[in-house]
Order: C-alpha cells, then structure tokens, then sequence
C-alpha cells in the first residue's frame, strides 16, 4: 500500500495541484479576455450566453483611439524600462562587491535592505510625496523612476550577488591578469556569464515597475499617469459604463507584460531555476 501511495497517488496530488493552481490563477484573466471582446449583456446573462458571432474587437479599437489610454500605456513603457535600467545598473555595482569583496558588515547591509524593504509602502506615501514636492517633480517621469527603482532596488542586488556568487572567481581572475579593471571584469565576464539571471532580473525589475499603482496614483496626475492608474479611474469612475471598455483596457495593460515573459521565458527559466551557465 505504501509503494501504491508513493507510486501513484502523489504524483496524483501533485497533478492535481498543479491544475487547480494553474485554473485559479488563469480563470480571472480568461474571463477578462472574454468580456473584451463580447457585448456586455452576453456575459451579465445568467447564465452567460457567449456567442462566437458576437466577437469583436471594436473596444479595443474605441480605448486605442482615446488619447489618454495611449499616453497611459506610453507612460508605463517608458517609466518601466527606465526603472530596470536603473536597477539593473545600480544592482550590478552594488552585486559586484557584495559577492567578490570582503566588505565589513556586509550581510548586515544586505539583511537590512530587505528588512527596511518590508515597511508597508502607505507608510512611506507622505514623506515621498513631501519630498518630491520640494523637488518639484511631481507629475514627471524621473519622479517615479526614482521611487520605483528605491522600492525595487533590494531585490535587484540580492538576486544579482545570488547569480555573481555562482561564477567562479578563476574567470574573473584570469580577466584581471588580461589587464581588465574590477569595472571591466563586471561588464566584460561577469554580466554577459550571468546573462540568463540578468535577464530575469530585468524582467523581475520591469514587471516590478509596470504593476506599481500606490506611487503612481499619489506621485501623478496629468502627464505621467500610468496604465495601472488610468484603468482605476476607468473602474471607479463615470467615464465609461460599457464594462467590456475596461475589460478591454485591462487586457492592454497585461499584453505587454505577458509578450515580454512569453518571448524571454527560455532565459528567465534558465536564471531562475537552473542557474547561471558556463
């Protein structure tokens, strides 16, 4: 009975799982996809009477001709990639000599950056907000980048020493002996061995940056609104009562971010679960 258990039914279990996790996670976005692109009487019916010749993509047509979606999703492009170039610039020179130099207290400073990380975000909205007031960048770009990539920035540096720990030291050495500076050994063996873990960084560090709503909401209110904060003024506002514009709204907030996992998913796999490769 044992060997039947430990045969069959845990694999089983863990099927079974795997499924029910993989349904729980896909159901509510599936369900957004359909309601984007069917009448909104066909999905409030009880039961819903979806019909295939009732697709139609003209709320995405109608949202994409709104200038402010459009501005919104430029907004969130430009704010996301500059925030996983900060990050990653920033990490590597920080990842570097955690993970090669024998610094003092220095796993006090990585254990203090994620716990300082895990103060609640609404606690940190008014000095933020005061802050950049007094900068006067409020309603910019650079504000968010800044407040994104500070928020961010812990986890960029730990999972980049965890991938710098990974690379043996002869090839770093053997650069060095070539004439590389420690800048250059960095840049020239170090990132491009560890490419499959940088490139799930930057994905990390990116979708990090595109689902932020808190600083966005507070930070913005004209000319840097994000997609994230254009679709809740959708939601809970007047402007629109179709629900299958939002729905449609919120699918063109996903696509980009799935389109980037789905075509870098060979390299984040690779980082993050395999490893660094040589």
């Amino acid at each position: 009975m044992r060997q039947f258990l430990s045969t069959w039914f845990r694999p089983l279990l863990l099927y079974a799982l795997a499924a029910w996790f993989v349904v729980w996670t896909m159901a509510p976005v599936l369900w957004i996809a359909v309601m984007s692109v069917q009448p909104e009487i066909n999905y409030v019916s009880v039961p819903p009477q979806l019909s295939w010749n009732d697709l139609s993509l003209r709320w995405y047509a109608e949202m994409l001709g709104e200038a402010d979606v459009v501005a919104a999703l430029r907004n969130s492009v430009v704010i996301s990639l500059a925030t996983m170039t900060c990050c990653l610039v920033f990490g590597a020179l920080a990842a570097y000599p955690l993970s090669r130099l024998q610094l003092p207290r220095k796993n006090w400073f990585l254990t203090a950056s994620i716990v300082l990380r895990m103060i609640p975000s609404m606690v940190l909205i008014i000095p933020m907000f005061l802050l950049m007031r007094q900068l006067r960048l409020l309603d910019s770009y650079l504000s968010l980048v800044i407040v994104y990539t500070t928020f961010l920035l812990p986890y960029v540096i730990w999972m980049l020493k965890n991938f710098f720990d990974q690379i043996p030291y002869a090839l770093e050495a053997a650069a060095r002996m070539d004439g590389c500076t420690r800048l250059g050994a960095l840049f020239r063996i170090m990132i491009p061995v560890a490419g499959p873990g940088v490139v799930a960084t930057a994905v990390f560090a990116f979708i990090g940056a595109w689902n932020e709503f808190l600083f966005g909401l507070i930070l913005s209110t004209r000319l840097a609104v994000p997609i994230t904060v254009k679709l809740s003024a959708l939601v809970g506002g007047t402007f629109h009562s179709d629900t299958s514009l939002v729905a449609a709204t919120g699918m063109l907030a996903i696509l980009p971010v799935v389109v980037l996992v789905f075509l870098l998913n060979r390299y984040i796999v690779r980082g993050l679960v395999e490893g660094v490769k040589y």
